[in-house]
């Protein structure tokens, strides 16, 4: 069977990880990178070629977008770049995977999403972590109703951001902030879980120096009833679990949003647990290969979106995200 052949604008680490991932996939074949400076992105393909030992070429955004040999193409550009290099690959008739946050805003989502089903092209957010199996086989125990109905979530993910990503975070020329970067996680985790978004939205957040959130706490109510709640940060270290209360039960899933392993525990309609389940899933070293079989498998199937990231969420995540930022007054610059 023909290999997909992918392209990626942009040479950070973020695309180092997915030029891992193509190379595990034996159904993928990564072609070209592409970045704004040819210096950087001759040194990424010099190094896959050098480490991987396979072909693959340095090239310019316009050059990779009208490459014919090119199948999809993975924009890994910093969040302010998404819809640009998203917009520019799909008027290439590229089908498209671009990194989180999807865009900035709801209005660039719903623009890429009406861009997409014009030219009938795959469009979907890398939200990787969905496509991980212990997230899969959460999402299916809590749908069989192993706790009841769920009533109330609650997320804690924080870290203290490494210096590699800093400036990007901090900056708000470049769409820093923690919800963009971190919030996302956790808004998305929820309405993954649910099946739903938030229909009533509450928020606040402390400013950084440099004016974008550095602390940011949510509180949702969903259509069902549930209630979310979540605080993130780049500036604090958190416990990042996850807690999920039910009428039945309750679930812990520590380490997220990678951690391989959940706790289920069931009671008696009392305040006494009657019993405890550890479930666990081995994944692959490298999660993003789960995303990247997952549009192989789309785009195999003659599909233009995931039914695990379909659109809708992406552009209704941005909504919700767009909402808490204006809440507090949070605009960058260009919008």
């Amino acid at each position: 069977m023909k290999k997909i052949k992918w392209g990626i604008i942009g040479a950070g680490i973020i695309a180092e990880r997915m030029a891992a991932a193509l190379k595990i996939d034996p159904e993928s074949e990564l072609v070209a990178v592409a970045s704004k400076s040819p210096e950087r992105a001759a040194v990424f393909t010099d190094k896959y070629r050098a480490v991987k030992a396979c072909s693959v070429k340095a090239c310019s955004y316009d050059e990779i977008v009208s490459d014919e040999n090119i199948d999809v193409i993975y924009v890994a550009t910093i969040h302010s770049y998404h819809f640009e290099c998203a917009r520019l690959a799909l008027e290439g008739g590229k089908h498209i995977l671009v990194e989180k946050p999807f865009t900035v805003n709801a209005a660039e989502a719903e623009s890429l999403a009406a861009l997409a089903a014009e030219r009938d092209l795959f469009l979907m957010e890398a939200m990787w972590v969905r496509f991980l199996p212990v997230q899969q086989l959460l999402k299916k125990i809590l749908r069989e109703g192993r706790i009841g109905d769920i009533r109330q979530i609650t997320v804690s993910f924080g870290k203290f951001v490494s210096p590699k990503f800093e400036k990007r975070l901090k900056d708000p020329e470049l769409a820093g902030g923690a919800t963009l970067d971190l919030g996302i996680y956790p808004i998305s985790f929820l309405s993954f879980l649910l099946g739903e978004l938030p229909s009533e939205i509450n928020s606040m957040c402390r400013f950084s120096e440099s004016g974008v959130d550095e602390i940011a706490d949510y509180t949702f109510r969903y259509p069902s009833g549930c209630i979310g709640q979540i605080c993130t940060s780049y500036n604090l270290l958190m416990n990042n679990t996850v807690l999920i209360y039910g009428t039945k039960g309750c679930v812990e899933y520590p380490g997220f949003p990678t951690g391989n392993k959940f706790t289920l525990r069931i009671h008696n309609g009392t305040n006494d647990m009657i019993s405890d389940e550890v479930f666990s899933e081995k994944h692959q070293e490298n999660g993003f290969v789960y995303q990247v079989e997952e549009v192989v498998r789309c785009l195999r199937d003659g599909k233009t979106g995931s039914p695990v990231m379909p659109l809708e969420d992406s552009v209704g995540l941005m909504k919700v995200m767009d909402r808490v930022r204006k809440d507090w007054g949070l605009k960058y610059s260009w919008e």
